[in-house]
């Protein structure tokens, strides 16, 4: 018996010893505030009055050496270019810090991309360049961070801000789809990580801190969609333009893995020897009582719309606690129709989820072509109408239908 246990204590040891040298997965790298810039362009109005954008971009550079080339979206830069860049009055700079700043020169641009290459007079030391990763299919469902300095933040509470890394916003969610625009052939990384103005040009990375993306929109249909241009698009800029870059290796993969298959090898062991101990017990000591059956849990399933629109593509929104919008306001419908759609109101309805009750809550919003059921019954103005899951209700017109659910 004593045997058995100094075994299960080595194999215990064993596993603690290769599971602290395993690095952590999906934690986001601290590494990457100190390779992200903000971007400030000035351009004259035919006034001659400057004003002013920001946005943000990330250093590109040989792995430990110091970085001068910095990648951004084209649209950070678009206002310096349209006006005839430094020769029509526009300025370009990058700021380190409240107090630090320095002019940066544009080397190459793709507006059908929007994509574009800075680059400073000299290398600099204050920060440090990213390693790039071309996003795989493999990678769907991955947890991504997107990392700027997003304008909103600043607009909605006024902080003490001195543009340094540490005041970079980071927002976190998963890549959604990798597709190629159509048009254009760009290829896009879809994800749910929050972007908002400023985040522009800022990096898309994954938990090892390796740039996947560019964050580049929000989709006007959808507040939980938004998009980052490929990192693919960017390695022909570079190669064109002579200038190094570091890829994020497979070796440090390799060795995650090889330390993982270890750890399992050594918790499996641990497994046999806690068996062979426990089967060494006498049977008066294993005996047990039958396990009494529990019945499983239900599913919890989630409330949600399905726009039966052509505009929306079979679109569902999920409710969570809270009323939710319908109409062609995108600042605060989270269900949002074209402005050309007929029968839909600016604020056409809300809808909201009764937990206790198990029904929704459908109030038209004193619409100006009314909301209705299926078989033409118009809903009262601020009156909350029950309806079980599996309903529909539509809006104006027969065409703008929204089945209610539980998935």
């Amino acid at each position: 018996m004593k045997r058995f246990h100094r075994l299960a204590a080595l194999a215990v040891a064993a596993l603690m010893a290769l599971t602290l040298s395993v690095p952590a997965l999906a934690a986001f790298d601290q590494d990457v505030l100190s390779g992200i810039v903000l971007i400030r362009t000035g351009a004259p109005d035919q006034d001659g009055v400057m004003n002013y954008w920001r946005g943000t971009g990330f250093f590109v550079g040989a792995a430990g050496e110091d970085p001068e080339y910095i990648i951004t979206n084209c649209h950070v830069v678009e206002e310096f270019i349209l006006t005839g860049k430094a020769q029509g009055g526009g300025t370009l700079h990058v700021l380190f810090d409240e107090d630090d700043e320095a002019e940066v020169y544009l080397v190459e641009y793709d507006a059908e991309k929007d994509i574009a290459l800075l680059k400073l007079e000299e290398p600099t030391d204050k920060r440090i360049s990213l390693p790039l990763r071309a996003p795989a299919d493999e990678m769907l469902g991955d947890e991504v961070y997107a990392v700027g300095y997003p304008l909103a933040a600043d607009m909605t509470v006024q902080a003490v801000s001195s543009f340094s890394p540490s005041d970079a916003s980071v927002t976190t969610g998963s890549i959604g789809r990798l597709l190629t625009e159509s048009g254009t052939g760009r290829r896009l990384i879809q994800t749910d990580t929050a972007i908002s103005g400023g985040n522009s040009g800022g990096p898309l990375t994954d938990g090892t801190g390796a740039v996947l993306g560019i964050n580049t929109a929000a989709s006007n249909l959808d507040q939980n969609l938004f998009y980052a241009v490929s990192i693919a698009e960017v390695l022909p800029m570079l190669d064109r333009n002579n200038i190094p870059y570091t890829l994020a290796g497979t070796q440090d993969s390799q060795m995650l893995y090889l330390a993982a298959a270890g750890a399992a090898v050594v918790l499996l062991l641990l497994i046999v020897v806690i068996v062979a101990v426990s089967r060494s017990k006498k049977k008066k000591r294993r005996q047990q009582a039958e396990q009494q059956s529990v019945p499983e849990a239900p599913r919890q399933r989630t409330p949600v719309l399905r726009s039966l629109a052509a505009q929306h593509g079979g679109m569902t929104v999920p409710l969570h606690h809270q009323p939710i919008q319908v109409g062609r306001d995108n600042a605060t419908c989270r269900l949002v129709y074209r402005d050309d759609t007929p029968g839909v109101s600016s604020h056409h309805c809300q809808v909201f989820f009764d937990e206790r009750e198990q029904v929704f809550v459908v109030t038209d919003l004193h619409s100006s072509y009314g909301t209705f059921l299926v078989g033409g019954q118009r809903l009262a103005p601020d009156v909350p109408t029950k309806l079980s899951p599996k309903s529909s209700i539509y809006l104006g017109e027969v065409e703008n239908t929204i089945y209610l659910d539980l998935e």
